[in-house]
């Protein structure tokens, strides 16, 4: 057996003279350390991850995944469970199942299509469920109950769940229909806890077979804007969440997030012909209107305002909104004009919704710099809030552009989160965000750049151009 290598090793000839190399990483430099390997002909290389597909071990020829499905939090709890006939999800090279078996545990196979979905499902077993564990030592704490007085209830739930199944298992007041007991629970929680709460009545709705209802659909600004007006006139407050449609979960997120904090949420879905420049994506940009309504039906959106071009540009646009200084370098230099339409859409949105809160990720960070300069400076009645980036299990941005990604090429994009991970850490941020991307030959660089306590970079991935960001340390 060769010894363990470590950060910093040469791990060149790692797959020399052994059956099995283990690359046991994050997921995030799995493919980066695969690739440092040179292939033995007769070594299997495998990594442990989830999520990750057998393409991130190219160049080997003999490729399989070994993913425990336990907790593993310490080496002596995650030893003694390895050890009891433990489940592993494998796929590849059938020696990972001649390891799995000399382990004493139990394989099942998961090919590479479905390895994301098997590990969001991991995820919410182990991780989501502490999680909530947590929100419950919290709340109780607030009434002077310690976490231990609701264990036998987890176990019991959880028990009931393995005989019966989750819908069977279903207790509690949102199965009874009960939402005044609900609005109490909301009304006593703090703030902060009210999102999660939120979230999961509503997947015990829909365990429970209650139906969602669908967001009310407006095409007109004169309709957008009497519905949120009458909202308001009966003392609820607005949220507003503006989309360009083909939703992902960090759309999702936005919402869930206004959802917590405002009475009644609205979100538009339009495809700003304003803010794409004469060779960009416009015409091919991604559209699904049905998929969309149900994204922000199961966020608990009310509104939703869908207003085709013709409504929200009539006539010519002679009138633009321009924030100086904000919008020519970075996005602005490789995007002529694309600020100005953004502003100018948002403005025109700003103006339909009326007083709200209006949610925007931080993804495209300096659109919310934009966002935020230009309602202050016209005195817009609309407090913006930022949300965080919602990632993918390997660290991508989430991004409606991101279907247009071939396979490699999704890979390849990655490198731009593993750029901003290595320069947060990094004397010279922006030289080492350069030299992490030109390490992808199928990414082109745009920029990459610091202000202020934020990292920049945008690329070119194939023909799909993406962008990301993250605060330094």
């Amino acid at each position: 057996m060769h010894p363990l290598l470590g950060r910093g090793d040469d791990v060149q000839a790692a797959a020399v003279d052994v059956d099995l190399l283990v690359i046991a990483t994050p997921d995030a430099a799995v493919a980066e350390v695969a690739a440092a390997v040179e292939p033995v002909a007769g070594t299997v290389v495998a990594h442990l991850s989830g999520s990750l597909g057998l393409d991130s071990l190219a160049p080997h020829g003999r490729r399989a995944s070994i993913h425990p499905l336990l907790p593993l939090p310490d080496p002596e709890r995650g030893a003694a469970r390895l050890r009891d006939h433990a489940p592993f999800a494998v796929a590849g090279d059938p020696f990972a199942y001649e390891v799995v078996a000399a382990l004493g545990g139990r394989a099942f196979e998961v090919d590479d299509d479905h390895r994301v979905a098997y590990h969001a499902a991991a995820s919410i077993a182990a991780n989501h469920l502490v999680a909530l564990l947590g929100q419950v030592e919290r709340v109780a704490a607030t009434a002077g109950v310690p976490l231990e007085a609701y264990l036998p209830l987890v176990r019991a739930t959880v028990e009931d769940v393995a005989t019966v199944g989750p819908a069977a298992a279903l207790t509690g007041p949102v199965k009874r229909g009960d939402h005044h007991t609900v609005a109490a629970h909301l009304d006593a929680l703090d703030p902060s806890e009210r999102p999660a709460y939120q979230a999961m009545a509503g997947q015990a709705a829909r365990l429970a077979g209650a139906p969602t209802p669908p967001p009310t659909v407006i095409d007109t600004i004169t309709g957008f804007r009497a519905v949120l007006d009458a909202e308001r006139a009966a003392g609820r407050t607005v949220g507003l969440v503006p989309t360009m449609g083909f939703l992902h979960d960090g759309h999702a997120s936005l919402m869930r997030r206004a959802v917590a904090e405002c009475d009644v949420v609205a979100a538009t879905i339009f495809v700003n012909p304003l803010q794409f420049g004469p060779h960009e994506d416009f015409d091919r940009y991604p559209r699904d209107l049905d998929r969309d309504l149900a994204v922000a039906a199961a966020a608990g959106v009310r509104y939703v305002f869908a207003p085709p071009v013709d409504e929200m540009y009539p006539e010519e646009v002679l009138t633009t909104v321009h924030v100086a200084g904000l919008t020519e370098d970075l996005e602005g230099a490789v995007r002529p004009g694309h600020f100005d339409g953004v502003a100018t859409v948002v403005a025109k949105l700003f103006n339909a919704a009326g007083p709200c809160r209006a949610y925007f990720g931080e993804k495209d960070w300096q659109q919310l710099a934009v966002v935020r300069r230009m309602a202050a400076d016209l005195s817009f009645p609309v407090e913006v809030v930022g949300c965080p980036i919602v990632r993918e299990a390997d660290g991508l941005a989430m991004s409606s552009r991101n279907v247009y990604l071939s396979p490699k090429e999704r890979m390849a994009a990655t490198v731009l989160y593993r750029a901003l991970l290595a320069a947060r850490d990094s004397a010279d941020p922006v030289a080492t965000m350069k030299e992490v991307v030109a390490t992808e030959p199928l990414v082109e660089l745009d920029y990459a750049e610091q202000v202020g306590d934020r990292l920049l970079v945008a690329a070119r991935v194939g023909t799909t151009r993406l962008i990301d960001n993250m605060g330094v340390r």
